[in-house]
């Protein structure tokens, strides 16, 4: 019979420890929540059975080279007007929506001067067609900086 030493011991006690908390935390995240507006969708993006589709993008400011813009507010209308999607900090979006024929969003600069100056609110209608299109190229939207009124 092999007989370990106390220092393998060791040695695989912290390998099963490190292995038991990775397998827990990864039976809790596949967990689904139930929130007000229904199940919160975690891990992978639905499938094609639901006949959803993914709207992606990025929103970019008309100053400065169009940087992206963080922190603007995309919201489809009909969809998902409840929690707004908000732009990362590199302007990117990603929406699941419900296969329909016209989408309309809708981009709102909700923190005011943070993003580098208030930009005008600006509303786009998209058909399926145009969404699909974009599968392989995100949708760029360009945001004018709003003037001053005295």
């Amino acid at each position: 019979m092999f007989k370990l030493t106390e220092r393998s011991r060791k040695v695989l006690r912290a390998i099963y420890k490190g292995l038991g908390v990775t397998a827990v935390s990864m039976v809790f995240h596949a967990c689904p929540v139930e929130t007000e507006t229904g199940w919160a969708a975690y891990g992978m993006p639905p499938d094609s059975i639901r006949e959803e589709l993914c709207i992606r993008g990025q929103v970019r400011g008309k100053v400065d080279n169009y940087k992206p813009i963080r922190g603007i507010a995309v919201v489809v209308e009909g969809i998902n007007n409840h929690y707004p999607h908000i732009t990362s900090s590199f302007g990117e979006f990603y929406i699941w929506v419900p296969k329909q024929e016209n989408y309309t969003l809708i981009f709102t600069d909700i923190d005011s001067e943070k993003n580098g100056g208030r930009f005008k609110q600006l509303e786009i209608t998209l058909t399926i067609e145009e969404i699909q299109a974009l599968y392989d190229d995100p949708l760029l939207i360009d945001l004018e900086l709003e003037t001053e009124t005295e």
